[in-house]
């Protein structure tokens, strides 16, 4: 697994530029960067900004601080981006944050979280001209698994303390200390994915596993609702599916064995069952129906087929 940092900071910009050109050029980093959202900046003090991230699998930890008043995430952000995780971000800044989202404005205090999807847009404003947030990015369908209701806590401020906290004074210590982040790799997203969950309101069965440190049984079932979703795309593999979860390739493929298969075997299988649908309904031409399904290799199609079926895919036309 592979650790990706990232720093942006008006610090590097090169000296002698006026105040528009420092703001344009810090703009156009921004977009190289990230270019998950826009910044409005302040007007009545010198524009200074930092912001840096890291990445563990599909899990980001991040920190913005900046002469900001408004941080806005837009349409064609979203479009662009084609990310549905969630954001778990924490005002860090002195002042009450006025966060507008579905044409609703809340108010999130200092030291207080609020939860968004990126698949959508929101704006957050600050009432002074610094603007200071932590985030964690966490994948979607593992958060989903272990959090009834999620969707339900979108859009509202989240009262400090406890495991949401504490999972965000975990991601700030590891922007700190990256040596840490290598140290643990993984380990470290799971940790983070527990933590929000328990903070959320994972309940019954769900939290009692997850403080026992795994979350496994909900791992298991977002991986399961990953690989469901997603099998008939044509070069889907145990990478894409852990990154998808938020987990390690080794993690998700210990979760699959401990169920009773393997990746690919379950890959295999789903594949199978969606053409033995087709053809039951005699719907297009077998080697259309085997692409369709995520096959790339019609005779491979053909014999894994026959083998998990005893009949030739010819064969099972409308039976």
């Amino acid at each position: 697994m592979t650790v990706i940092r990232k720093e942006l900071s008006t610090e590097m910009l090169p000296p002698g530029l006026d105040e528009r050109q420092r703001i344009r050029l810090f703009a156009e980093l921004v977009r190289h960067f990230s270019d998950s959202a826009d910044f409005d900046p302040a007007v009545d003090v010198r524009f200074r900004a930092t912001m840096r991230s890291t990445y563990v699998g599909s899990t980001i930890l991040g920190h913005c601080d900046g002469t900001f008043t408004a941080v806005r995430r837009e349409r064609r952000h979203v479009l662009e981006s084609q990310d549905d995780r969630f954001c778990l971000t924490r005002n860090v800044s002195a002042l009450d944050a006025q966060v507008i989202l579905h044409g609703v404005e809340f108010t999130v205090r200092p030291g207080a979280l609020t939860l968004f999807r990126l698949d959508e847009p929101f704006q957050s404003a600050d009432r002074s001209s610094r603007t200071q947030f932590t985030c964690v990015y966490l994948p979607a369908g593992a958060l989903r698994a272990a959090v009834p209701g999620l969707d339900d806590m979108v859009g509202c401020e989240l009262e400090s303390g406890g495991a949401l906290s504490l999972a965000m004074d975990y991601g700030d210590m590891l922007l700190k200390h990256p040596a840490a982040v290598d140290e643990a790799g993984m380990a470290i997203a799971t940790h983070l994915l527990d933590l929000a969950s328990l903070g959320l309101g994972a309940r019954g069965d769900l939290a009692l596993k997850a403080r026992r440190g795994g979350l496994r049984a909900v791992s298991l079932k977002a991986v399961l609702m990953i690989l469901q979703k997603r099998f008939a795309e044509p070069d889907f593999s145990a990478q894409k599916l852990a990154a998808a979860a938020g987990l390690s390739e080794r993690y998700v493929n210990e979760l699959l064995f401990e169920a009773g298969a393997s990746f690919t075997v379950r890959l295999n299988e789903l594949r199978l069952r969606r053409a033995a649908e087709l053809l039951a309904n005699g719907e297009g031409r077998v080697s259309d129906i085997a692409f369709d399904c995520g096959f790339n290799d019609l005779s491979y199609f053909n014999r894994c087929f026959r083998r998990r079926f005893g009949l030739t895919p010819t064969a099972a036309r409308g039976r």
